[in-house]
């Protein structure tokens, strides 16, 4: 888990010893995930930085994020590679970029309603590619393509609504969506048999 104001992230082992291990990471370390290898990337906004670790601290990549990615929030690296970054800007963007640092393309405010993201934070794929987004002052979930081409909003059924989405983790194999609230609540919310991300109508559960 990352530590703000310490600059460093903290591992804990959930089996046998409960053993906590931390290692420094750069400024204000803001949101973490782990890539299909395994290798555990940093977000740290302070630096505006992508940082990849092994799972022991290792460092294997320092990649600092290009002008125009001034807030970033949150990072999610495919399975080709390229990385998918939320960047709470004043034009809310989602950007896909290379680990060179190269971006590919941006999704910004279009001027719609309906289109415009507020806070966009944490991310998510499926197994086809699409991405789903955490757009958390809208309190709603975007799904993208992988261009990042077209975007709309994948409903969930919850009673009172979702209230402030920040965190996104799905696991494929459970086909289960977990939805971590930035809330007064400190909800989870469970979506199971998701086979993917779509806007149809998923019902959900709280933990």
């Amino acid at each position: 888990m990352p530590d703000w104001n310490n600059k460093r992230v903290h591992r804990a082992e959930l089996a046998g010893s409960n053993a906590v291990t931390m290692w420094s990471v750069a400024r204000y370390p803001v949101a973490v995930s782990v890539n299909s290898e395994h290798n555990l990337l940093v977000v740290s906004r302070g630096d505006r930085k992508l940082q990849m670790f092994t799972t022991h601290g290792t460092l294997l990549q320092d990649i600092q994020f290009p002008s125009g990615i001034d807030k970033p929030q949150s990072a999610l690296q495919l399975p080709n590679g390229q990385l998918v970054v939320s960047n709470d800007a004043s034009d809310n963007q989602l950007c896909l970029m290379r680990t060179d640092g190269q971006v590919l393309c941006t999704y910004k405010d279009t001027g719609s309603i309906v289109n415009k993201m507020s806070g966009p934070r944490g991310i998510a794929a499926d197994k086809d590619g699409n991405l789903l987004v955490a757009d958390m002052d809208n309190d709603r979930l975007f799904v993208f393509d992988q261009s990042l081409s077209r975007a709309q909003v994948m409903s969930v059924c919850i009673d009172g609504g979702m209230q402030r989405p920040r965190s996104l983790w799905y696991d494929q194999l459970q086909r289960r969506l977990y939805i971590g609230e930035f809330d007064e609540r400190g909800r989870v919310i469970v979506i199971d048999n998701l086979k993917g991300f779509s806007t149809c109508t998923n019902s959900a559960g709280v933990q």
